[in-house]
């Protein structure tokens, strides 16, 4: 699962988990990021690198999250595997150009599971401690359920983990 039908196809699972996460306690959630409102186009979006509307097209959140408190906050959400994962710098770069007050949802398979921070908050650099760089995303969203937070932290783990099985099966030729 390396091509890019595959990638975004894992990605739309977390993006999935996690507004349903958000509606569940009670926030409005609306798809926002170009995969979703610009998807007859989005490969040829992808082929643009010297335009400046082409990359912040690219790098637009994936979700809006609207509170009835009349808040609202575009979220993008990562995945990694990894207990201090790498965000590719570029894309971070993009983000924080175009994206600043954003907010970026990390699922990883440890401990809380959900992280979030503000775009402006995140340095760019190699790797990321979900400890020191993030916090749990009930910090952010005070209204998240902590019964459904365990139940879809289960759900992202053992999604990640058949994710990395098949990878590693793939790898092998199995």
């Amino acid at each position: 699962m390396h091509n890019f039908h595959d990638t975004l196809f894992k990605g739309n699972i977390f993006k999935e988990l996690v507004k349903v996460l958000f509606e569940k306690s009670g926030y409005l959630v609306i798809p926002y990021g170009y995969e979703t409102q610009l998807s007859s186009i989005r490969g040829k979006l992808a082929q643009i690198d010297n335009s400046k509307t082409a990359l912040k097209i690219r790098s637009s959140p994936d979700l809006l999250v609207y509170d009835n408190d009349k808040d609202v906050k575009l979220v993008e959400v990562k995945m990694s595997s990894y207990q201090c994962p790498r965000l590719n710098k570029k894309l971070l770069e993009s983000y924080r150009r175009f994206w600043d007050d954003a907010i970026l949802v990390m699922v990883l398979p440890f401990e809380n599971v959900f992280y979030a921070q503000e775009i402006h908050n995140l340095g760019i650099k190699e790797q990321y401690d979900p400890k020191t760089d993030f916090v749990p995303i009930q910090n952010m969203f005070s209204k998240i359920n902590l019964d459904d937070l365990d139940n879809y932290g289960n759900i992202a783990c053992n999604l990640i983990d058949s994710m990395k099985k098949a990878d590693n099966e793939m790898e092998n030729g199995n």
